[in-house]
């Protein structure tokens, strides 16, 4: 039986003999935090090979042992499969949905029950961030199609979802404080994404959701132009912050174990606050000289204000390297288009960086998408464009990989699915993009100097997807 798991591991060695697995489980050392991952683990291997895992009330009567160690790294996880059975080692209850993701991909189903072949596997993610984006604003995904996107990250270890509630065309999230924000017919309940979340956390998936400002923000101006503008930017006054503050509270309030939240800042028409008397009112007050330092403070406000709840903001790259020393340095930046400021300026500033290059990171169904083999060219210190304008069209722009990066994450993104007859249609064409490219992201951030042909990722990908399709609920 070949190696099968993807992203690969770091050591994996196997035996020449297939044994038997009873779909039995044993939990010794936690401190109860495993049983969401234990009924996850359960819930996969009753849809991959139609088995629930059922809890032993004794170590010798389990297929599959799992045990605290408390010597392991935070992520890592051992798994040894021999006469004994099937022993799992991590430090906490994360770990173990990535050892039971390693496992769905390992088993089989015989004639007598699950195989599983004699191995021993040691294995720890280099990268921390391991995310997918999807864009529910621009297009709208119904929620079935968000359990999907947990699922295929749970198989490929992606420990981050982005979820982009916001964007002119609509506002997906359940705002009580400001109803006319909701966009109808393409607004989701706050039940479902309570709901949404819960089911994430069980899989080890971390959810962030995004308000993106003060840019991509026509909905906000449309609805309350006397809080939020009308200058195709999201004001910069008071009352302006304060409502955001609320969205924001809110926002908290249905992912309250939320780590990080996504606040945008990327795109955004500055140059329009000088057309507005309230605005520039405040830039003099605040004694900033421009709109760019504004723009800075505008994200210095709002990320302060994140970092205050205990929670992590992240933002686009978007702002000037001049003002870099406003904006607190426990905030994440995402370098994504090497236009505005470039991944070195960032770091020199003092940023922890996400990878989002655009190229090839980016999917804009269906035109623009690249290929898991140039996915796999790439790496988390390197950034690509095809745009002119955009110095990384010219040269890739590399650090060094002993820099301040987390990972990397794939972005799908909404334009193009705008003219698609049906939403259902658009997420058919989105998720097969995506599914087909996740296992390159999940290889070069597990691995950051993984060096995996594309021939190699596609022999495995055929096991992988299968192993998907049967998960996915039809």
């Amino acid at each position: 039986m070949k190696h099968k798991i993807l992203p690969s591991p770091k050591t994996v060695q196997y035996g020449d003999t297939i044994r038997t697995l009873m779909p039995t489980y044993y939990c010794e050392g936690f401190d109860g935090s495993e049983k969401a991952a234990m009924m996850a683990a359960s819930d996969y291997f009753d849809r991959v090979f139609s088995r629930f895992l059922s809890r032993a009330d004794k170590r010798e009567d389990a297929g599959i042992v799992c045990i605290c160690d408390a010597a392991l790294g935070e992520n890592a996880y051992v798994i040894d499969a021999n006469d004994g059975g099937v022993t799992i080692h991590t430090k906490n209850a994360a770990a173990l949905n990535y050892a039971f993701a390693a496992l769905v991909l390992s088993v089989e189903a015989g004639e007598d029950g699950l195989l599983v072949p004699e191995m021993h596997v040691e294995d720890a993610p280099d990268g921390t961030w391991r995310g997918l984006m999807v864009d529910l604003a621009r297009k709208w995904h119904p929620i079935t199609y968000l359990y999907d996107a947990i699922d295929l990250c749970y198989l490929y270890k992606i420990s981050r979802l982005q979820l982009h509630f916001t964007d002119d065309q609509s506002f997906t999230f359940p705002t009580d404080a400001y109803p006319k924000l909701r966009t109808e017919n393409r607004c989701y309940s706050k039940e479902a994404l309570i709901a949404l979340d819960t089911y994430a956390k069980e899989r080890g998936v971390l959810l962030v959701p995004e308000l993106d400002l003060p840019g991509h923000c026509a909905c906000f101006n449309a609805a309350y132009p006397d809080i939020f503008g009308s200058h195709g930017i999201m004001c910069a006054e008071e009352k302006t912050f304060s409502a955001l503050e609320t969205l924001i509270d809110e926002i908290l309030a249905v992912f309250p174990d939320a780590r990080y939240l996504h606040l945008g800042g990327d795109e955004a028409a500055i140059a329009r606050w000088d057309d507005c008397e309230g605005c520039r009112a405040y830039r003099e007050a605040h004694n900033l000289p421009d709109v760019h330092a504004l723009y800075a403070h505008y994200l210095q406000r709002m990320t302060d204000y994140v970092l205050s709840k205990g929670v992590t903001p992240v933002i686009w790259e978007g702002f000037s390297k001049e003002y870099n020393h406003l904006i607190s340095k426990d905030v994440l930046v995402i370098a994504w288009e090497s236009y505005y400021q470039l991944a070195p300026e960032l770091l020199a500033g003092g940023f922890t960086l996400i990878n989002c290059s655009w190229k090839p990171l980016y999917i804009c169904t269906p035109n623009t998408h690249w290929t898991p083999g140039e996915i796999l060219n790439w790496d988390i210190y390197r950034w690509q464009h095809w745009w002119e304008k955009s110095i990384a069209s010219k040269q890739d722009i590399v650090v060094p990989d002993t820099a301040p990066v987390l990972g990397g994450q794939i972005c799908a993104w909404g334009d193009q699915l705008v003219g698609m007859s049906s939403n259902e249609e658009a997420c058919r064409a989105e998720f097969a993009l995506i599914r087909e490219r996740i296992p390159a992201l999940a290889e070069k951030t597990w691995n950051a100097h993984s060096d995996m042909s594309a021939e190699a990722l596609a022999a495995m990908y055929a096991h992988t997807d299968a192993v998907l399709d049967r998960i996915l609920r039809k």
